[in-house]
Parts: structure tokens; C-alpha cells; sequence
């Protein structure tokens, strides 16, 4: 009797453990599902904005400019040496450019300034992305009367906690390589705060173009973007 009673505890304790294993690799498995669902959009790349925003930056300090030009945003970053503006326009598939404008006073009598244009919007990043997502664009970029052939390839690398001299902000970290037909080739590392946009930015020169030529006159190899200041406009 005593036996018969252990085998049917043994029995049901194998049960138990049983389902409770199988219970927590469901669970397990839906809390990974629900992780890898998780998509973020246009929320990080905010045109809106009711604030002003100040970046350190190797050129010293910029002030991010947002104006509507019809359907695109231009954004504006000025300083004295340099200027950097992008027309862009975001909507529920991605965040796209269309046009580009660059000058960049190095010496005293060395200015260069080049504006590059798109055949087609050029695709930053798409919408909703997730995390580890990866994706591509081809297209053709047309300066003065040049035409080059662009590349670029992104990833959305991870959610990630950055320091600038602004604050703490948790981010989405966005890593996009761009190479042309003329021998350009930038690695970009950029860092995206919900409901304010770009907090942190990292660009690595490894081609020509202008920023190339920065690179071997003043020895800008690597280009970098903190926020520094948060105003209210």
C-alpha cells in the first residue's frame, strides 16, 4: 500500500513539473514574441518640435533649424564653419531625404559647398523598423553636372542609454553605411530619442567627397554630434 501510495505522489509530481516546464517555455516564448514584435516609427524622428535644440559638434556649436517647405521639413544645422541642411519628409513608411546642401569653410580662404539631389527619395530609415532590422537602398545622387551612383545600407542595432551634455536619453540606435560611385564612403552611428530626434551622432570618413576633403585638410576622420542644450522656443 505504502509502495502504491509513492508511485502515484512520484506520478504526480513528475506531472507538475511537467506542465510548469512547459507553462514557463510558453511564457518564455511569448515574452520573446512580444520583444520581437516591438516596432518604433516616425515617434523618434519627430518634425514638430516645440523645443530648440544646441549640439556640440567638431565645428563647434549648432542649432537644429526645422521649417515646412510643402510637403518636406528642412532641417538646418548652422555654424560658422559649418552648414549642413537636409530636405526631408517622413510619413508612414519611413523617413526619406530628398535633397542634401553642404558648405564647409576650413580656412580662411577655403570654402567648399556642394547641394546633392536624389533621383528618387532616399530611404533613411523605414517604418515601422525593429530592432536588428536591416535594409537597403540603390539610387543616384546628381551634383552640379555630376551624376554618381549611392548605396547606402542601414540597421536599427538596438535600444541603448546615452549621456550627451543634455542629459540621459534612452535611444534607438541606428547604424547606416553610405558609399557612392565616386569613391565616397561615410559609416554613420546615430542616436534617437523619442518625441525629440537626434541626441547623438558619430561619422566616420573613410572616402572622399567633401567631407573626405575636411578629412585631409583639417583632419576630420571622424565627425562627432552630442545635444548639448534643450530650449523651449
Amino acid at each position: 500500500m505504502k509502495n502504491q501510495l509513492l508511485i502515484v505522489v512520484f506520478g504526480l509530481m513528475i506531472i507538475f513539473l511537467n506542465t510548469a516546464s512547459t507553462f514557463q517555455t510558453i511564457n518564455c516564448k511569448d515574452t520573446a514574441l512580444r520583444i520581437d514584435d516591438k516596432t518604433y516609427g516616425k515617434e523618434y524622428f519627430p518634425t514638430d518640435l516645440n523645443k530648440k535644440l544646441i549640439y556640440n559638434s567638431s565645428f563647434g556649436d549648432l542649432e537644429l533649424k526645422i521649417t515646412k517647405e510643402k510637403y518636406a521639413h528642412l532641417f538646418s544645422y548652422d555654424s560658422e564653419k559649418f552648414k549642413y541642411r537636409q530636405k526631408l519628409f517622413v510619413d508612414d513608411k519611413g523617413l526619406f531625404v530628398n535633397e542634401t546642401y553642404q558648405k564647409l569653410k576650413l580656412l580662411l580662404f577655403i570654402t567648399k559647398e556642394g547641394k546633392y539631389v536624389y533621383d528618387k527619395p532616399l530611404l533613411r530609415v523605414p517604418f515601422p523598423v525593429k530592432i536588428g532590422q536591416v535594409w537597403s537602398w540603390d539610387g543616384k545622387e546628381f551634383i552640379d553636372d555630376d551624376t554618381h551612383i549611392v548605396n547606402l545600407e542601414g540597421k536599427a542595432s538596438k535600444l541603448e542609454t546615452v549621456t550627451t551634455p543634455a542629459g540621459k536619453f534612452e535611444t534607438l540606435k541606428v547604424e547606416t553605411t553610405l558609399k557612392t560611385s565616386e569613391g565616397t564612403k561615410n559609416i554613420l552611428t546615430e542616436w534617437y530619442a523619442k518625441d525629440l530626434g537626434m541626441v547623438k551622432m558619430l561619422v566616420l570618413i573613410e572616402g572622399g567627397g567633401m567631407l573626405g576633403f575636411a578629412r585631409d585638410i583639417l583632419g576630420y576622420g571622424t565627425i562627432v554630434f552630442e545635444l548639448k542644450e534643450i530650449r523651449n522656443k
